[in-house]
């Protein structure tokens, strides 16, 4: 083929002959790329899902101590997967306050009332319809963990012990376009409560009380976030609350979750203690 061109000008044969020089170096040097190395394939980083477990629950809910235990089990089990919280609505016949302990709540009642669930003990898992066999929790959890969240949620909290002023500041960064609404929420929950609880005919004085929600930060629903996302998007704030009296600090955590304020799905959870004991 190269013969066709020996009748053009030096200048036309030039181009000629180093173009033919390119092309067999280039094949050359092909030959000695290893074929692992030609196409490197780069994975997107996936962000770990905190899977949301809202438990609703009550004092004089016989079952509810399996649920508790069944969710704590898995906590250690799936360490850091799994941010816990119970609910004890207001105005039922099992959450009324047994032994003059009062754990129930307007947020825990505002999300019952949403939610109805058709018996205690129930759970919300990352705000999807309320499952009230407490057998089917563990595939549901588990579920829910095995999905990529598209951002990461963190937690600061800092507690001024003179005055019970507690500030908490979330910080999300989104790996991913995402094209839901999201509000940001951030309650408030108490651990070590001890008092009574009906278990089966029992009533156990000395039960352990945890995560129990005391009060939101961002009121029944949350803030807003924004209506949309692309990748790097980054958002922070900081919310305050004066803790009351009657709460212990040193028992106390933090909760933040991203949530979609129509469809109520969670896409993210985080958790920190109030005060860092370490």
């Amino acid at each position: 083929m190269i013969s066709k061109y020996l009748n053009l000008p030096l200048f036309g044969k030039g181009i000629v002959a180093s173009a033919c020089i390119c092309l067999l170096a280039g094949l050359a040097s092909c030959d000695n790329v290893d074929e692992a190395d030609r196409f490197i394939k780069v994975e997107r980083p996936e962000i770990a899902r905190k899977v949301l477990v809202q438990e609703f629950t009550g004092q004089g809910c016989i079952n509810c101590p399996q649920g508790a235990a069944l969710v704590h089990s898995m906590q250690s089990q799936y360490p850091g997967a799994i941010v816990a919280v119970n609910l004890h609505p207001e105005n039922t016949q099992y959450t009324r306050p047994l032994g003059g302990l009062k754990l129930t709540s307007k947020e825990a009642t505002a999300y019952y009332q949403y939610y109805k669930p058709a018996m205690l003990p129930s759970a919300v898992i990352d705000g999807a319809a309320p499952v009230s066999n407490v057998s089917l929790w563990t595939d549901a959890i588990l579920q829910a963990i095995a999905r990529p969240a598209p951002a990461d949620l963190e937690l600061t909290t800092e507690y001024n012990s003179a005055t019970r002023e507690l500030k908490v500041t979330y910080s999300s960064t989104f790996n991913e376009v995402f094209s839901s609404p999201l509000n940001i929420n951030v309650w408030l929950m108490e651990n070590d409560i001890v008092g009574p609880q009906y278990s089966g005919s029992n009533i156990l004085r000395d039960y352990v009380h945890n995560h129990v929600l005391r009060t939101s930060l961002t009121g029944e629903w949350g803030v807003a976030v924004a209506d949309s996302f692309i990748p790097n998007d980054k958002f922070t704030a900081t919310f305050s609350i004066v803790i009351d009296e009657s709460w212990k600090a040193e028992n106390c955590e933090v909760i933040a979750f991203l949530q979609n304020p129509s469809s109520k799905a969670v896409e993210q959870s985080a958790e920190a203690p109030v005060i860092n004991h370490e």
